[in-house]
């Protein structure tokens, strides 16, 4: 072969090496376009720091009327769940026991009153004979000692006879304080006594009533700091169930002292108006309780927060529209919206969707705004 064939030869060998070269390069892989993203401008605001719980509804006042003395229960004179006043009858034990006592206290107290007066004046004649010399003092210390027995007698006789009397008075069943009438607990004709035994019915005052409910250590310290005059001044709310507000506002008139060991709740109570009797005593509702107000904060929807090994943050939208990770502190996530505290600040362009497609220095394409326009009246 002549040399001129071979170069030829080698001058394609080569050529044919170059393209099996080139064509052995991986292909470049597409590049992604970058995401579209809604964007929310940021601006601090006061927000205040509010829970809901379930709390149960009280008495300002819920007495237990109970039998004082055994007897038998002749009478009730009141209606379940009828208002009463205080000192309006409600029960009647038979009395007839208790009147023949007092009769027999009443005989015995003027006998120790006849012995009294009697070895009164015997004392007093002795001791005017002792000065004239015609008695002697044992006679004279006698009798004043007697005396003094007598009138310890007649005074242990008195206070039987009040004893009586207020055993007798006890078969009158009274309402202690004005309120609303609970549930007859013994009937007519039933033997009544003190003791366990001796519950007749109980009057609940509903005009005011207490709400007590418990906050957990967490929520204790996110809404007052852990300081009691801070939840003494908290707002409180009842909502009913059927999910509207109770038109009278609370106050709170009790935070406890200590962790309730048992529940790890701090017990609170508030007061409410309750004039047309809406909230009933044994109830359960829900409070709603506002704390401390945070007055820098910024709200943004909980979908819009990110999770990584160094804690939770969100992405911005830089002024060139690439995207930066903010590490934020969230105070807390409720429902659909998160309130931050650190990391943010006014004009910050939060990225709301799209976020997986983000990515740290990647552009970013915002949505144009939309603009609503005003109905027409």
């Amino acid at each position: 072969m002549s040399v001129c064939k071979t170069r030829v030869v080698e001058s394609l060998l080569c050529v044919l090496a170059l393209a099996l070269a080139q064509g052995c390069k991986p292909a470049k892989p597409p590049v992604m376009p970058a995401p579209t993203v809604n964007l929310q401008i940021l601006s601090p605001a006061p927000v205040p720091q509010v829970v809901e719980l379930t709390a149960q509804v009280e008495g300002t006042r819920e007495v237990e009327v109970r039998a004082r003395v055994t007897g038998i229960l002749l009478a009730q004179s009141y209606q379940e769940g009828a208002s009463v006043k205080a000192g309006d009858l409600l029960f009647r034990i038979d009395p007839a026991p208790y009147a023949v006592a007092l009769s027999l206290a009443a005989a015995q107290l003027s006998q120790e009153q006849a012995r009294f007066e009697q070895a009164e004046a015997e004392s007093v004649r002795q001791a005017a004979l002792l000065k004239k010399n015609a008695a002697s003092k044992k006679e004279a210390a006698d009798a004043k000692a007697a005396a003094t027995a007598a009138c310890g007698a007649r005074d242990v006789a008195d206070a039987k006879l009040h004893a009586a009397q207020l055993d007798l008075s006890y078969c009158e069943v009274r309402a202690p304080i004005a309120g609303f009438t609970g549930r007859l607990n013994r009937s007519e004709g039933s033997l009544v006594s003190p003791g366990a035994d001796g519950l007749l019915t109980t009057v609940v005052q509903r005009e005011q009533v207490w709400v007590r409910f418990g906050l957990s250590e967490q929520q204790y310290a996110r809404l007052f700091l852990s300081q009691g005059f801070q939840a003494s001044a908290a707002g409180v709310e009842v909502i009913l169930p059927d999910g509207s507000v109770y038109a009278q506002p609370g106050k709170v008139n009790f935070v406890a002292a200590q962790v309730e060991s048992r529940l790890g709740t701090v017990q609170m109570r508030a007061e409410f108006p309750n004039p047309q009797a809406v909230l009933l005593p044994g109830q359960y509702v829900r409070v709603r309780v506002r704390g401390r107000t945070i007055p820098d904060a910024f709200v943004i929807p909980a979908a819009a927060l990110m999770q990584s090994t160094q804690g939770r943050f969100v992405w911005l939208a830089d002024d060139k529209n690439l995207a930066v990770m903010a590490p934020v502190v969230v105070d807390e996530i409720n429902g659909p919206t998160a309130v931050i505290i650190s990391g943010l600040k006014a004009g910050d362009r939060l990225v709301t969707d799209n976020l997986q497609k983000v990515r740290p220095g990647a552009p970013v394409v915002p949505r144009p705004a939309v603009v609503v326009a005003p109905s027409a009246k």
